[in-house]
């Protein structure tokens, strides 16, 4: 029987420390939080696989000789302001049954369902449409969202990353460190120089958290913040003026003068090139908490309790679909200590639990549907 291509990665980027900046995002599709769900489609899959570009050439005709589905981990791909022209096309052309896993839809808010797609976007729904696709999104709103324009093979399944661990006793795992002191912190930034001044103050605050607590702060993409973290990486060759460097330190932490801010950058900030040491690394804190995804899902996944900070749709749709634990940013800013964050999330971790169960339903459903061997139960 042929293999399944999939498009997307294993989770880690090889020889990364030997690669541009510029190379090394564009290897992980501009954000390191790519990996994480495409690690997580990839280990999900029992049977031969091709990682197309790395096992098997980006080539229409070998691709349809050796595969007989494409499985497409994905991520906010319906929203305005996009092109996916290249993307589109190459699908198009392989002419292959095609399992999208994790589609989001992305707004400002769950008010938004008429949207100015880009041609290529349009394309894609068209794609969407056929009899040979399944498409598992992120939760209600995208469903709602693609109903709108016609795609009604939809199952909601939130994000793959949510069954990177197969332990059944996840949930009693995490709920134990839950209710231990947190002594032990892991942060996740999201825009370094956000325009909305409210997320400028949740980033402030989550680095001050950070150094109060001597933990880590996770960074996955923004290619002048990576340029910074990568500045005496002799493979680097774009260059990293001194004034960019102090507008990260004025926006982010304006606390700290330039010597300290340099030190915290250097003993403090993380840049992950492989999902299993991410998960490793996270493992050993007590919580994690920020405004990205990925970022959280790491920790959580790894036994490490977690509260995702809601800030546009996106994070809103997936924390609700998947059941996990949450503050507005809001609410995040008004509170003053993690133990008084943890308490108003009152999270329930039996209700993770069986949401995630009744999610993996959904997600099987999808890959059964293709025959595709896979250990999600």
């Amino acid at each position: 029987m042929k293999s399944v291509a999939i498009l997307g990665s294993s989770g880690v980027v090889k020889g990364a420390s030997f690669l541009s900046t510029a190379d090394f995002l564009s290897s992980v599709g501009h954000n390191t939080g790519n990996l994480v769900f495409q690690y997580a489609v990839y280990n999900a899959i029992t049977e031969p696989k091709l990682i197309v570009g790395i096992d098997i050439p980006w080539d229409p005709k070998v691709i349809r000789d050796k595969c007989r589905v494409l499985v497409l981990p994905v991520a906010n791909f319906i929203r305005e302001n996009f092109d996916l022209t290249g993307y589109v096309n190459f699908l198009e052309a392989c002419n292959l049954p095609l399992v999208f896993i994790g589609l989001g839809a992305q707004a400002d808010d769950y008010n938004k369902l008429d949207f100015n797609f880009h041609p290529s976007i349009l394309k894609l729904i068209e794609l969407m449409k056929g009899m040979d696709c399944r498409v598992a999104v992120r939760g209600i709103y995208t469903k709602n969202v693609l109903n709108k324009y016609g795609v009604l093979n939809t199952h909601i399944m939130g994000c793959p990353s949510n069954f990177l661990n197969k332990d059944e006793n996840l949930h009693e795992k995490l709920e134990k460190k839950w209710k231990s002191p947190v002594r032990t912190l892991s942060a996740t930034g999201d825009e370094p120089w956000p325009k909305n001044g409210t997320k400028k103050l949740a980033e402030q605050k989550l680095i001050s958290l950070t150094k109060e607590m001597g933990g880590v702060y996770v960074q996955q993409s923004v290619e002048p913040f990576v340029r910074i973290l990568r500045e005496n990486n002799p493979y680097q060759v774009e260059s990293c003026a001194p004034e960019l460097i102090k507008s990260l330190n004025l926006s982010i932490a304006p606390g700290m003068d330039e010597s300290q801010f340099r030190k915290f950058l250097t003993s403090s900030v993380r840049l992950y090139i492989s999902v299993d040491q991410w998960l490793e690394e996270m493992s050993k804190f007590d919580l994690s908490i920020g405004l990205r995804l990925h970022g959280n899902m790491v920790p959580f996944q790894s036994g490490c309790p977690a509260i995702w900070i809601t800030h546009d749709s996106r994070t809103s749709e997936l924390v609700e679909t998947m059941a996990l634990p949450n503050l507005s940013l809001e609410k995040f800013l008004e509170l003053k200590s993690l133990e008084d964050m943890k308490e108003c999330c009152n999270f329930n971790f039996n209700d993770y639990y069986l949401k995630r169960k009744a999610l993996s339903i959904q997600y099987k459903s999808v890959l059964d549907y293709y025959d595709i061997k896979n250990d999600i139960n």
